[in-house]
Formats: C-alpha cells, structure tokens, sequence
C-alpha cells in the first residue's frame, strides 16, 4: 500500500468525474494536489510506473498530458487488480483443494498390504519415505488434522473447506468419500479469458481520454488505432501486466487481437 499526492488538471477529466463542479476543482488546486491511495502498490511500485510513464508519453508526444494519464492509470489499475487477484485466487484455492484431495484420496485408498510410501520433492531432488508403516503414520496425521479441521487455513487456500466438506465444514462431520473424489477430480481453468477482458476493460477507460484530449484520437468507423495499441501495450507491460519477450506477435497485434476477441 502506497499514498501520494497527484495533480492532474480535473478540467480535463471531468468526463471520468460527471459530479465534480469548479468550486472543487479550486479547492484542489489550493490543496496542491488530491491524495491518491494505492492499495495494490509498493513505493518502489509506484516510482517505476510513475518514471516510466514520463518515457512513454514522450515517445507519443503526449508529455503535456503526464499528470492526467497517471492519475488515470493508477486509479483503474487499483479497480481491475482487486478482480484480477481474485480470478487468480479462486484458481490457485482450486488447484490447492485438487492437489490435497488427491493426496488424501491416495492415503483413504490405500491397501494397508500395499507398498506404501511418502515422497518429497523439492528443487534438490526427490526424498522418500520408504518405511511404509512410517508413512502410512504421517499421512494419517495429516488426513485426521484436516478432517478435524486443525490446520492453518492461509496455507490451504479459502476454498478447501467447503470442497471437502460443503455445507457441513461447520460442524464435526468426516469428509465423504464423494467429496473427496469430486475434489481430486477438479479441472480448474486458467482465468486468461477474464483477465483479458480486465485489460481491454482497463485500455477503453484510457482511451477515452486520448481521443478527447491527446493527438492519439480515431478515424471514423476504427475502434483502435495502432498507435493506441502500442502505447496500451506499453502501459500495460509498464504495470506488469504483460511482458513483450512472452508473447510471439507484434505488440500492437496482441492488443488489436485482444479486443476482438474480448470486447464485450
């Protein structure tokens, strides 16, 4: 979380503030300035876009519109970050409650005459359990600790719970054997096509202002321009949205492709 103080020129974003009147924007600009709350950015966060953003106007020749376009950008940015770290939340949460039950489906499965181990793999390599009864043990203690509900819930995501146990995770029922199995079975989907539709959702809230305001405006019957898409690629990668060495296509044909296909 970060706090600053912008001064944009609000006579020319009345059209994003329908109910500010000139009495406001006086008071304003006595303030010196409006205080601006960040709660998806860091200092340093907010210098490298703040730095950047002075290179990008100047390489569209709209430098005299810095102040406005910041405030603009951070102010949307904080709208579509909140969705856009949800839509990953929810999908890691799935992948978590799959991971898990898959794991715990394998230990309630299990045949107590089976070769049973326990395997750890981290980055230095793989390390087992070998001893069955000992990992048959562990895995017990790990299956008895989340069926009691007696484990630190941050590490497991927000959605374990309820797919284990449903509407019951509020009382002292067992986890059953469909749950587990329809949780082992989850299929969770990448959010691409929601957060795609955040940065088109986000590059239509700033392009307004470029055909009002700047000399990166439209011609009749073109809903992007490729300038435009350029400088929105450029603004998007500058908040770390999008990265040019991922992508296989111009950037301008990202983002023209990208409102094709996401434009509502």
């Amino acid at each position: 979380m970060y706090d600053t103080t912008l001064n944009p020129d609000f006579n020319r974003l009345k059209g994003y503030l329908p109910n500010i009147t000139d009495a406001d924007i006086t008071s304003i600009k006595q303030a010196g300035g409006v205080p601006v709350i960040l709660d998806y950015m860091r200092e340093v966060s907010y210098l490298s876009v703040s730095e950047g953003l002075k290179t990008v106007v100047e390489r569209y020749g709209i430098a005299d519109h810095y102040d406005e376009l910041l405030y603009l950008i951070l102010q949307k940015n904080e709208q579509i970050r909140e969705r856009y770290d949800a839509y990953w939340q929810n999908y890691n949460d799935d992948q978590t409650s799959k991971e898990v039950a898959k794991f715990l489906l394998a230990y309630k499965e299990s045949n107590p005459k089976q070769h049973f181990q326990l395997v750890a793999k981290p980055i230095t390599g793989s390390v087992a359990i070998k001893d069955a009864a000992v990992a048959r043990w562990m895995c017990e203690l790990i299956y008895k600790a989340i069926e009691a509900k007696e484990m630190p819930l941050g590490v497991f995501g927000e959605k374990l719970l309820f797919d284990l146990f449903g509407d019951s995770f509020a009382t002292d029922e067992p986890i059953s054997s469909e749950r587990l199995k329809a949780t082992a079975e989850l299929n969770p989907k990448k959010p691409t096509v929601r957060i795609k539709k955040l940065y088109v959702e986000f590059c239509l809230h700033i392009q307004i202002y470029l055909i009002e305001h700047t000399r990166l405006t439209l011609p009749t019957n073109v809903s992007l321009t490729d300038v435009q898409a350029n400088f929105f690629f450029d603004v998007l990668e500058l908040l770390g949205y999008l990265d040019r060495d991922d992508i296989e296509s111009e950037p301008k044909d990202y983002i023209h492709a990208m409102f094709r296909n996401h434009t509502k």
